[in-house]
């Protein structure tokens, strides 16, 4: 397994207004965003780490997380979730495989400075929407053998069809 994942900026991705029934406004906004990825966690097929401000200790919740989704808080007074994101591209090798959500110019920069990927909000919204592509064969290409007329006549022959 690939150790790829999204790094999602929690309180700014609430903050866009592109979650449903998800604001700011609620005590409950990181649980319910939470539950949101949780639910469309499939259609990417990458884990996501998800990072809020302020959390009482601070660390992974054991409560939130589960799900393909992983929900981090931020120790008040001694962090916050850009520096803990900003950490996590630091310790990646390589960087390249995270893709840090959020629209905050600052954290962008550094964490694409540091080789990895970046994504805004609206972005990864459209594309957790949208379930994975699946591959199909069209017809032309299904493993049936193609078999010359001669072939086909032996094979009548050999089990007794007659025309």
């Amino acid at each position: 397994m690939s150790n790829a994942a999204f790094l999602v900026d929690g309180h700014n991705l609430i903050g866009s207004g592109l979650i449903p029934g998800v604001n700011l406004a609620q005590e409950d906004d990181e649980a319910r965003l939470v539950a949101w990825l949780r639910a469309r966690q499939p259609n990417l097929r990458r884990k996501i780490v998800v990072f809020f401000d302020g959390g009482i200790p601070g660390g992974r919740s054991l409560a939130l997380s589960g799900g393909g989704v992983t929900a981090i808080f931020a120790a008040q007074r001694r962090s916050n979730a850009d520096r803990l994101i900003l950490a996590r591209v630091r310790q990646a090798h390589p960087a390249s495989h995270l893709t840090v959500v959020t629209n905050d110019a600052v954290l962008r920069q550094a964490v694409s400075s540091l080789g990895a990927q970046v994504m805004r909000p609206a972005e990864f919204v459209q594309r957790i929407q949208q379930p994975p592509r699946r591959v199909t064969t069209s017809s032309s290409t299904k493993l049936e053998p193609k078999l010359s007329a001669q072939e086909v006549e032996e094979f009548l022959r050999l089990f007794g069809v007659e025309e």
